[in-house]
């Protein structure tokens, strides 16, 4: 024992070992050291190292330059807001193993973290997802080169795969390309995979998301008692003012990007054209409108608003039926506002920021501020504000604030 314990001193001094010993693993070298004598100290040294490396490896430590999960996650988040800076695209490939390996991500990923690198540049950025999945962060692709930069290292990964894991595997494997900002308003329009520090919190029951939902269901459940006979009186008011439903159903997004039907009291003519809306709203997010124009999505004098709807609208009485949005789970009482689908077709990356990690609200930061009297990017500059220094305490500020400024009509139209 006393030579197995003099043994153990000259591996350490060695460096073989790089971190601290677990009580498990030196017994294991301890027992193993009984078994061979002095004259075999490079076969143990050798065996010390390949049980170290498969340890290492099982843990989630790669090669040089690949970086494990939480380290990729960062670079991402570097690398999105460097691309909202620049107003220039970020393109990231993703490689999925599937169920081609049986022996889960610990056969897949050292395996891959070895060879990746050597299919990308050296300011390319590569590492490990969650699950069976790795990524590569392809950096400073103009927009004019997306698609040949996705052909050329497409067709390198293919052939790495193919030559790592054969021919069978690399086929069920999967290679594809991400990219952001997401154009368009379809369902691939919020790609969570460029948010991970927002997706990774916002997906579990945090004590701050919790005490909002009470905040929501307690003010909804509360607004919906005293405002009943506001329900009973509205509806007959839009029936006699002009024929047509009493609710507008419309879809929206809301957290994360989520397609949601949202509820108001209908206060315009039915079956009219939305081309006007979109225009207005197509100009108002390039900042074409002019600089006495002194409004957010809202058009002065638009000609599908019914004389009931005028009197709604200036004091946000079409809104109410969103308290029912808010039971449902669906918004909250604060937040960003939901925009339409059109809306979105035209967000820059960081406009779409606004409706990442806090469900859409029916007032919030910029209603109170001037409703619709601020300009588009300092809209989404006060939601972006909100979100970052959010508290229920600001949520009561905000809930607080709200009623004066709905008493004077001020943006309201």
């Amino acid at each position: 024992m006393v030579k197995c314990l003099t043994i153990l001193a000259r591996l350490e001094k060695t460096n073989d070992c790089r971190r601290p010993l677990s009580l498990k693993l030196r017994r294991l070298y301890l027992v193993h050291s009984e078994l061979h004598m002095d004259g075999q100290w490079t076969k143990k040294a050798s065996w010390w190292r390949k049980l170290w490396g498969r340890r290492a490896g099982s843990a989630g430590h790669f090669g040089h330059g690949f970086h494990v999960v939480e380290s990729f996650r960062q670079k991402l988040v570097q690398e999105r807001k460097r691309a909202e800076r620049a107003g220039k695209p970020l393109l990231v490939m993703v490689v999925t193993a599937g169920g081609v390996l049986g022996d889960g991500p610990a056969a897949f990923l050292p395996r891959l973290a070895t060879a990746l690198p050597g299919c990308l540049r050296e300011t390319d950025i590569c590492g490990a997802l969650e699950g069976r999945s790795a990524g590569a962060i392809l950096v400073e692709v103009s927009a004019d080169k997306v698609k040949e930069a996705e052909r050329c290292v497409g067709n390198k990964v293919t052939a790495m795969l193919r030559s790592c894991f054969g021919e069978e595997a690399a086929s069920r494997m999967v290679v594809t390309f991400r990219l952001y900002p997401e154009t368009g308003g379809d369902n691939a329009a919020f790609d969570l995979l460029f948010f991970p520090e927002v997706t990774a919190s916002t997906m579990t029951k945090t004590p701050g998301a919790l005490a909002k939902r009470a905040l929501d269901l307690v003010g909804s459940l509360t607004a919906l008692l005293l405002l009943s006979p506001v329900f009973l009186l509205v509806p007959v008011i839009i029936r006699l003012g002009s024929e047509g439903p009493v609710f507008f159903v419309q879809e929206r997004y809301g957290l994360n990007g989520a397609r949601f039907k949202l509820f108001k009291f209908r206060s315009m003519h039915v079956n009219r054209d939305d081309a006007i809306h979109r225009e207005f709203v197509k100009e108002l997010i390039e900042g074409r409108m002019d600089a006495g124009e002194d409004t957010v999505y809202k058009i002065t004098s638009d000609p599908r608003v019914t004389c009931v709807g005028r009197f709604l609208r200036a004091y946000s009485l079409d809104e109410l039926p969103q308290l029912f949005n808010v039971l449902r789970g669906e918004m909250s009482l604060v937040g960003p506002r939901p925009p339409i689908h059109y809306e979105v077709e035209n967000y820059r990356g960081w406009q779409r920021n606004r409706l990442i990690g806090k469900k859409p609200g029916i007032t919030g930061a910029w209603q109170v501020s001037g409703r619709s009297s601020t300009n588009f990017d300092e809209m989404v500059r006060l939601d972006l504000q909100y979100l970052r220094n959010w508290s229920v305490l600001l949520d009561l500020k905000i809930l607080l604030m709200t009623p004066l400024a709905v008493l004077r009509c001020r943006g309201a139209y």
